[in-house]
């Protein structure tokens, strides 16, 4: 019984079938005018309804079947376009035509998706499609629905589910790593052949004993081989050629406020794993801060294998809260874990003067300890706003407000500057490259 009601629920009736079916109702009411219109109809109604029967037997018993197989990345990429594939394969002996619905993840909210396409007999297909997830965490994708008719009357459509439930975890845009990967190598492999150099003293990691030359830091003698050897004898250390490069991330609610599906948060998660991976590649070591309220994570800044994964996971888990960012937090935690003088990117939301007079004393004290670059937010939609040549009282009005808020941001980007803090005032989906950008501009003035 239970398989009985599962063909009966396989089976689905073509929009033209209906179309047709009224074709034939019209004939028979109209058939009681005229014997002829009758005779008709009741001849196009027999023919209608071999012809459906027909169409049933082709699809359900001649042996016909629909085989596919989803295929996707191991990790979905945050705010980027990732390219899902499906094959399907016709294992029909005539050709027929498929509409694929399949199952997406509700957080991508789509409720309208479906493929339609034309297979050959035996033909082999694969069907691509992209889907653009605003959320990190784990999204679930269902089964595969495929609805066949035949090419050759196409009145009825069987249904056909194929088991493909699946799991996979989106994580900060890997994508969008690889594209700032690019283009940072080719804007480095523009000055290809001039390379500055740049000793950046010594750590203490020993090398080898050498004798004095004039030039040498005399406070590196070696007192105890210079009497062995009757001669000026100097340790020698290694150079120090990578330095530490911190991402401070502010998780508050200030972060919070979406452009292009994505918050602030997110855009600066991605933008933290592309830059970490370029500054890892350029021998620096890469660590994170993130906090709200109050610390929250910290990861320390090295360079060996696996700290990108790290990096990576710990983004990934990164939770946006409703609370208020407290800076204080943030310097207790790099006074406490951040020994070595950084260079530390930090990703916060000033929009106000007042909130830039809370801040202030505590970003000129990690100014001071450190170098600080402060990444703040253009709102593309208020800068469009001001753009725009009001033609209404209310249009005058939200121009002088947008303007006036656009004033304010500059104003903090100022007073930060005379403080000495480089910062980034930036749109953000232009995040990335301008950040990318100062690192590698402090990096060519040798600040860090």
């Amino acid at each position: 019984m239970k398989r009985v009601v599962q063909h009966i629920k396989s089976i689905y009736i073509h929009p033209t079938t209906f179309w047709v079916f009224g074709v034939v109702v019209v004939g028979l009411v109209l058939g009681a005018l005229a014997s002829w219109i009758f005779a008709l109809a009741v001849i196009a109604a027999v023919a209608f309804a071999i012809i459906l029967v027909a169409d049933y037997g082709l699809l359900y018993f001649r042996g016909g079947f629909i085989q596919a197989t989803r295929s996707m990345a191991d990790r979905l990429s945050m705010g980027s376009d990732n390219v899902i594939k499906t094959t399907v394969i016709n294992g029909y002996s005539r050709p027929v035509q498929i509409r694929l619905i399949d199952e997406l993840p509700y957080q991508l909210q789509i409720r309208n998706f479906s493929i339609l396409e034309d297979l050959k007999v035996g033909e082999e297909k694969v069907l691509s499609y992209t889907i653009r997830p605003e959320t990190r965490g784990l999204y679930t994708f269902g089964d595969l629905n495929f609805f066949v008719t035949t090419k050759a009357l196409g009145l009825i459509q069987r249904r056909i589910v194929i088991k493909q439930q699946e799991e996979v975890p989106v994580y900060p845009s890997l994508i969008h790593m690889k594209e700032i990967e690019l283009k940072s190598l080719s804007k480095i492999s523009v000055n290809q052949g001039v390379k500055k150099m740049r000793r950046l003293g010594h750590s203490y990691e020993f090398e080898q004993i050498k004798t004095y030359v004039q030039g040498d830091d005399y406070r590196s003698i070696n007192w105890k081989a210079t009497g062995r050897n009757q001669a000026l004898m100097i340790n020698q250390y290694e150079d120090e050629k990578s330095q530490p490069i911190y991402f401070a991330i502010d998780k508050g609610r200030n972060m919070r406020m979406p452009f292009n599906g994505l918050s602030l948060v997110d855009y600066a998660v991605n933008s933290t794993l592309a830059i970490s991976n370029v500054a890892l590649q350029k021998s620096d070591r890469v660590g994170l801060l993130t906090f709200d309220k109050e610390f929250d994570a910290f990861i320390k800044a090295e360079n060996k294998r696996g700290q990108l994964s790290l990096i990576l996971e710990q983004l990934y888990s990164l939770v946006q809260t409703d609370v208020d960012p407290n800076m204080n937090a943030l310097y207790h935690a790099a006074k406490r874990y951040v020994r070595q003088r950084s260079l530390i990117f930090l990703f916060t939301n000033c929009n106000t003067l007042h909130s830039l007079e809370r801040m202030r004393p505590i970003l000129n004290l990690l100014n001071k300890q450190h170098l600080l670059v402060t990444i703040l937010f253009e709102n593309s939609e208020i800068s469009d706003l001001a753009a725009k040549r009001p033609s209404s009282l209310e249009e005058i009005y939200e121009n002088t407000i947008a303007e006036k808020f656009i004033y304010e941001q500059q104003l903090i980007a100022s007073e930060l500057n005379s403080l000495g803090i480089h910062t980034i005032v930036s749109k953000p989906e232009e995040l990335s490259i301008n950040t990318i950008n100062k690192y590698l501009e402090l990096k060519a003035q040798g600040k860090i």
